[in-house]
């Protein structure tokens, strides 16, 4: 397997350098980089040619011959495809795509371009107030000279090279000579980005006992919370109720502890722990004396997924009088 990350990003971009070269010949085909509208239910409205089209652009912005005549009116073209996707992608955002288009377009200081990077200050809400066209910095632009393992990691993680991506972070692990708090929250988000459940639950864990031999209790329940969430989503249910019973001596010892975002979430994971093990169980038992109290005070801070979790589990626990009393908060805030 290659050990060197540059010549690893080499291989991934060269795909890159020949769509860039498919868009200068006579018969250039744009159809892979104009805007094309997809849907989804998740999703809403986007551009099925997003990551395309910012491939082109991270291939053009890493020729040294970038600023060629020749490559004017293929920037300008994807400029126009990307603002068309800010002005109509149902997330909005700025996208990485837009900050190279504009920087390589710049270049070529024709006055006529002022009304585009005006469309694309004003394409929507997001890129009115966080993007301005005349404070684009090279520094924050990914560069094949200047990248090191931690830029390429991102960069594979944003344009969906799954493949390189797991392999970046194989290399990133192998360069820690010594795992600390930093680097292993490092490694929970790596692990996440490449879907690597048992990588995530295992830096979790790791970072989880540091943090609690170290005392720092609610950075501790934080990480546990974390971690028992992790466990449940792959089904590992006997160990996110043995982690839900050591954050809960801790977490319950601070004030008001339901009514902020880790006590929240808290409460979720003890939910779903007790509708899967049943009531009569012990692990539901317990876990029900614990939220039972303070479901009604939180239910004013709650998202709707968690009010309605909240409403189920009274039901599932045989608690009318709780269940009503969340189902009449529910209708006042209606």
């Amino acid at each position: 397997m290659e050990t060197n990350y540059k010549k690893l990003l080499d291989q991934m971009m060269a795909p890159y350098d020949e769509m860039l070269q498919s868009l200068i010949s006579d018969h250039a085909d744009f159809s892979k980089v104009d805007y094309l509208e997809q849907h989804s239910e998740e999703y809403g409205k986007s551009d099925a040619n997003y990551t395309n089209r910012l491939k082109v652009l991270l291939a053009l912005y890493n020729r040294e011959d970038r600023d060629s005549p020749h490559y004017e009116p293929i920037v300008r073209r994807l400029l126009v495809n990307e603002i068309i996707d800010r002005e109509t992608n149902s997330f909005q955002g700025i996208g990485d795509a837009l900050y190279y288009a504009v920087f390589l377009l710049q270049k070529y200081e024709r006055e006529q371009d002022q009304v585009l990077f005006q469309q694309a200050k004003k394409a929507n809400f997001d890129t009115y107030a966080g993007f301005d066209p005349a404070l684009i910095l090279e520094t924050y632009l990914f560069s094949k000279d200047t990248a090191d393992l931690e830029d390429c990691i991102n960069i594979a993680s944003e344009l969906g090279e799954d493949v390189y991506l797991s392999l970046f972070i194989d290399l990133w692990i192998r360069e820690q000579t010594d795992w600390n708090k930093e680097n292993l929250r490092t490694l929970v988000y790596h692990e996440r980005w490449r879907n690597h459940a048992e990588g995530e639950i295992e830096a979790l864990k790791k970072l989880a006992e540091m943090e609690k031999r170290e005392g720092n209790h609610h950075d501790y329940c934080s990480t546990a919370s974390n971690l028992a969430e992790k466990l449940i989503e792959t089904g590992r249910w006997d160990e996110a109720w043995e982690t839900m019973a050591t954050i809960i001596p801790l977490i319950t010892k601070e004030k008001e502890w339901f009514l902020y975002g880790l006590g929240r979430n808290i409460i979720t994971a003890c939910i779903h722990i007790i509708m899967h093990f049943g009531a009569k169980s012990q692990q539901a038992t317990s876990l029900w004396q614990t939220i039972k109290g303070v479901l009604q005070p939180a239910a004013n801070n709650m998202g709707t997924i968690q009010y309605q979790l909240a409403v189920s589990v009274s039901k599932f626990m045989g608690d009318t009088k709780l269940e009503q009393k969340l189902l009449r908060i529910r209708k006042q805030r209606q």
